[in-house]
């Protein structure tokens, strides 16, 4: 495979890491080959869209893939938002949250602050949490069902998402707490925040296990033992409790949200840490694909009002600070000019405000912020910091506990005690870079179109939107990355769609691949399927079970999938029924 880097890895992370480990030049080539595969097949896949199970959601022709076109001159431009979650306040802080009875009254700023640390609030004798590994629980916090074009406070009601032990954490920035004796609630002794996507980690972890265990030990605790970070079948599988193992590289597979990543309370020595994102939308995947979908110009809807333009465009969640952000910037910039995603790809903490902090003995706050992933130092000629993981603690020498810092709070202007790591995460930003480039003076104007709407039934076709080995479909993964299969092998694998017709069966059933030397046979097709990493709401989806074989003589590179419905023809073109991207890929045995 060609050994020109177009993407590196965030913060340029990757080199520093093998470096860090002691790991060959030749093991770092191949991780960096790996990286640079998923990032350029995320793009791909961006580029196309969704024109199976939507109308007005492709083609995005004015977000260009620098695989084919190269990177333009020029500085980035960044785009910014709150890293603190804007649903918590805009939920639970509004009056009429109370038409969901539970609440009796709006949650207080320091409250909401404290379910955002602690997943748990007590108002007048009752617990409420925003995600239990129960789903029957009847405990977690409600929100209202329609969000758009507004919040619909007096219809139904939901239970909140996304879920996941950080899933309320969905800016793109986790954290986790240690707070002093162990006790949640109490004085904290540190907080560890992170803006590192998971794909990184499991492409690290595909490559070689034991560099993410000592990455682990380094970065999270050294009481790290490999068997922590193994993936493991859920309860109601047979197999349950024990390790996932993955057909493809033959090892156990990476678990993101292991006990040393998961949750906001960190035990030091037993569990708990803040190594990289586990909310479900905060992949890297997600953000390129909304930052493509935003180029799409909307006849009803534009930059001047994010929450109209993404209830339009339908490329994110509602009332975050991060996804309307992020679409009103794209859209605004791609209405004159192409854009894509800067190079390293990523996302990034911002430095603090530390004006707003003051500490009893006039020391900077600054001073207690440590930056042990990525760098404060702005890169390629940007203003942005370029932050994956930072640890904030008051040395013990200072005599003094993080409760006596002060915040000018940025919700109240009211200076208060820090007691929640949130108070900081209020003050910070999360940051992503895009970059512009003219278009040819043969480009078609970005022509607006009306608003995504569900594909028309006689139109629809399944959206292909996962790929990946049936043990990781059975044991949960959540893995966005593009499968990687080699020559000559015969895999087990699962296809998670969207837009499977009723009528679909596994006698009915057919997928296919635009590469001849790569054939399947469906084994079972199911018409309710898990989630599809990289979304909040995942909406209905359906799976195929199915025999893969890839020919001794098929070509490297790429490959795309469609699945067929019931209705349509045996073999259409290409133009009636196109083919997704990104989703798998053939690599020499070497790979």
């Amino acid at each position: 495979m060609a050994t020109h880097y177009i993407f590196n890895t965030p913060a340029a992370q990757g080199p520093a890491d093998y470096r860090k480990t002691g790991q060959s030049d030749a093991a770092l080539a191949q991780f960096l080959q790996a990286w640079n595969d998923n990032v350029a097949q995320w793009t791909a896949m961006s580029v196309i869209g969704n024109p199976w199970s939507n109308q007005n959601d492709a083609p995005r022709a004015w977000y260009f893939n620098p695989v084919t076109a190269g990177w333009p001159s020029g500085a980035p431009v960044p785009i910014h938002w709150t890293a603190f979650p804007n649903r918590l306040p805009t939920f639970f802080g509004n009056p009429q949250i109370v038409n969901g009875k539970q609440l009796t009254e709006p949650l207080t700023v320091p409250q909401i602050y404290r379910l955002a640390d602690l997943n748990s609030i007590t108002v007048d004798g009752n617990t409420f949490v925003l995600y239990s590994a129960d789903p029957h629980a009847g405990n977690v916090l409600q929100i209202p069902t329609r969000k758009c074009p507004e919040i619909g406070w007096t219809g139904d009601y939901m239970p909140f998402s996304p879920n996941g032990p950080r899933g309320w954490l969905d800016e793109y920035c986790e954290w986790s707490v240690t707070w002093v004796d162990n006790e949640p609630g109490g004085s904290i002794e540190s907080i560890t925040f992170t803006s590192e996507n998971p794909a990184y980690w499991l492409t690290l972890w595909n490559q070689d296990p034991n560099v993410v265990l000592q990455l682990y030990q380094l970065y999270v605790d050294p009481a790290v033992q490999l068997a922590d970070l193994y993936l493991l079948y859920p309860e109601g599988n047979p197999q349950a409790g024990e390790p996932v193992v993955d057909p493809i590289t033959g090892n156990p597979a990476y678990d993101p949200t292991n006990k040393w990543n998961a949750g906001t309370l960190r035990i030091p020595g037993v569990s708990g840490g803040a190594m990289h994102l586990t909310s479900p939308p905060n992949t890297l995947s997600a953000e390129i694909y909304l930052a493509a979908a935003s180029t799409i110009q909307r006849s009803g809807a534009g930059p001047t009002d994010p929450q109209a333009l993404i209830c339009c465009s339908q490329y994110g969640q509602s009332f975050r600070n991060s996804d309307p952000t992020i679409g009103a910037g794209g859209n605004r910039a791609a209405a004159s000019v192409l854009i894509s995603l800067a190079d390293p790809v990523g996302l990034y903490m911002q430095t603090p405000n530390w004006s707003l902090f003051t500490t009893p003995d006039g020391t900077s706050a600054a001073e207690f912020w440590t930056v042990t992933r990525g760098a404060a130092d702005p890169q390629q000629g940007t203003n942005t910091d370029s932050i994956l993981q930072a640890v904030f603690a008051v040395p013990a020498d200072k005599g003094y506990t993080m409760d006596k810092i002060l915040v000018n709070d940025p919700f109240t202007g009211v200076a208060t005690p820090l007691v929640s790591a949130g108070q900081i995460a209020a003050t910070m930003q999360i940051a992503l870079r895009v970059q512009t480039m003219q278009p040819s003076p043969s480009t078609p104007p970005n022509q607006a179109m009306g608003c995504v709407a569900d594909q028309v039934a006689s139109s629809l076709q399944p959206w292909p939107a996962q790929f990946i080995p049936s043990t990781l479909f059975y044991g949960n993964s959540p893995s966005d990355l593009p499968s990687r299969l080699a020559p000559g092998r015969t895999v087990t694998m699962v296809l998670v769609v969207q837009g499977a017709s009723s009528d679909t069966t596994t006698a009915n059933a057919r997928v296919q691949f635009d590469d001849p030397g790569i054939t399947a046979t469906v084994t079972t097709f199911f018409p309710n399927a898990g989630a599809i990493p990289g979304l909040t709401n995942a909406g209905g989806t359906q799976a195929y079970l199915l025999d893969v074989t890839v020919a001794a003589d098929a070509p490297v590179g790429a490959f795309g999938i469609r699945a067929l419905n019931p209705y349509e023809a045996a073999d259409p073109p290409v133009e009636q029924h196109p083919y997704e991207q990104g989703l798998a890929m053939v690599v020499s045995q070497a790979s």
